[in-house]
This record gives C-alpha cells, structure tokens and sequence, in this order.
C-alpha cells in the first residue's frame, strides 16, 4: 500500500540530509514522499537531487502561505491511499512507517487512522549536556490513547500530528488544513478527524524533535507563540461554539483565550474571554485569579516577568 509523507518546509534545506534522509530510510519502501515548498529561497532541490531517491518530489507553491497551506498543497498532490505528516525539523525511527502501516491494517474498519509517541528534547553540545532535558507526549497517565478520541480531542489536541498516519479518503472528507491559523491548525483538523472515525496508538517514540536552548530564538518562538495561540484559541473556540459545543468544555478554552491575552497586554478584551469563561465553568481559581489581575494588568505584568504567574 502507497503511504504519502507530506511535509512543508521553509528554507530549511540545510536540514534534509538528516530529516528527509530519515524518511529516505523507512525500512518501509512503498511511499511517496512530498516536500511542500512554501516558497524558499535556499537550495531546496539542490539538497533533495543530492539524496538520490526517486520517491522524493517537491511540489512548490506559488506564494508563501504558512504550514497548513502547505501542507494541504502536499495532501493535494498526495498518491498515496495513506497519508503520514512529517515536520521540516523533525526526524523519524527507520520502522516509523512500518510500525504505524501494521498497526493500522490490524484494526477494525472503523478506525481511520494512528498515531504514535513523539519525544523532544533540547540540542546540546558537550560543554552543556547537563541541560538536556526531554519530554514524552503524549504524557505517561493520558488516557485513554485509542478508540474514539472526539470527546478528548475538544479538550485538547492528544494526537502528535508529525506521527499521524491517516486513511486519505477520511482526510479528505475532514476537509483541508485552515490556512487562517498559524498555531494548532493540527488540532483544528484533528477535532475534524476525531469525528470521521477512531484512532489508534502505537507506544513509543516514531519521531524525535529537537529543540534549542539559545534564549533569543526560544524568546522569539515565545512571542510568536502567545500571539498566534491567542488568535487559535479564539477562532476555534468560535467554530466549537458555531457546532454547539459549549459548558465547560468551552469555558476552559475561553480562558486559555483570556491568559493569553493578558500576556499580550489586552486586559479589556481577556477580561472578557474570562468572563465567558467562568460563567461556563465557575470552579477554576486560577481563571478567578487572572481575571482580578486582569484589573492590575500592572501587576500582572510584573509578576509574569518575574515567572509568578
């Protein structure tokens, strides 16, 4: 059976020796691996032609639309009756595919798709090993892992979208990435997902994710991440809102609007997120605490710099 990689990228072909060379290794054969190009400016296909692999092709877009965008491009241009999504930085276990291939075709029918572990960890040298740390996600005690995710997925996105392998027609009937956001369009899609069909869950690491520890590229993502997460939470709570979903479900993703919010100085309008948030779910302090520093935005601030809050 064909498997279809898609994965986006942004001048990052410095990076495709190591993470499309990851995927050049599967020990599964069949695929069909698509590199989105978003418009980059660096020797894309230099760096591709130098793997001597003919299952890698890039599919360029004509303009610079961001992930989803670029993605949706790749699951267009997919052949494959399975889709696998892979990140531009990100690199895979040789048996990621196969794993994930066995895994599904052992399930009954109504399940659509699996997923798998994802470990991250920090970029180290020698000098500076001792601040290493990693992580595993999802996290030990999240239950359940499989079956039907829908209800834990309007919690929350559980499911690693670098380790998904899905069923192209359910992909397709869940409809394309929204191009709008710029942070958990993932957990957009896969609250669309979740309501095509079941999940499985393969238990253990299928992709690894380095991070940095250079304090200015990580205040930078930081930044970007309070900006474009305030602005996710908001429309997709308003689309789980428009589906009818509401109570405390939705009370807790209105105040994650409101926290985020605070962090960007908008005490008025987090003041309202925190209002509808606690109206839905009246039994979180926390939410009671930010919104009365909501009226010290002050303070807030202060505390929140130096990490009390």
């Amino acid at each position: 059976m064909l498997v279809s990689v898609i994965m986006p990228i942004y001048n990052r072909a410095h990076l495709v020796p190591r993470v499309v060379g990851s995927l050049s290794a599967q020990t599964y054969r069949n695929l069909d691996i698509v590199i989105a190009d978003d418009c980059s400016n660096d020797d894309l296909p230099g760096a591709v032609a130098a793997l001597h692999d003919p299952r890698v092709r890039i599919v360029r877009r004509e303009t610079n639309g961001g992930a989803a965008a670029a993605r949706n491009t790749g699951v267009a241009a997919a052949r494959g009756a399975l889709i696998a999504f892979h990140d531009s930085d990100d690199y895979c276990t040789a048996d990621r595919i196969d794993l994930s291939v066995r895994a599904l075709l052992a399930l009954p029918r109504d399940y659509i798709g699996v997923y798998g572990a994802r470990l991250i960890y920090n970029e180290v040298a020698e000098g500076n090993y001792g601040m290493m740390r990693t992580e595993i996600l999802p996290r030990p005690g999240t239950w359940p892992l499989s079956g039907d995710l829908s209800g834990c997925t309007m919690q929350g996105n559980m499911i690693n979208f670098p380790t998904l392998l899905v069923k192209v027609e359910a992909l397709r009937a869940a409809g394309p990435l929204d191009v709008l956001l710029r942070q958990n369009e993932d957990w957009d899609l896969c609250l669309r997902l979740t309501r095509q069909g079941k999940f499985g869950f393969v238990p253990e690491p299928l992709v690894l994710t380095p991070t940095t520890l250079d304090p200015d590229v990580s205040a930078a993502r930081v930044s970007r991440s309070v900006r474009q997460g305030a602005r996710s939470f908001i429309r997709i709570s308003g689309k789980l809102r428009r589906q009818g979903v509401d109570g405390t479900v939705l009370g807790r993703h209105y105040g994650t609007t409101g926290r985020y919010l605070m962090q960007l100085d908008r005490p008025r309008l987090a003041r309202r997120f925190f209002r509808a948030s606690l109206a839905r779910a009246p039994l979180q302090p926390k939410t009671w605490l930010h919104y009365a520093f909501s009226f010290m935005p002050g303070l807030h601030s202060r505390l929140r710099k130096k990490n009390r809050l």
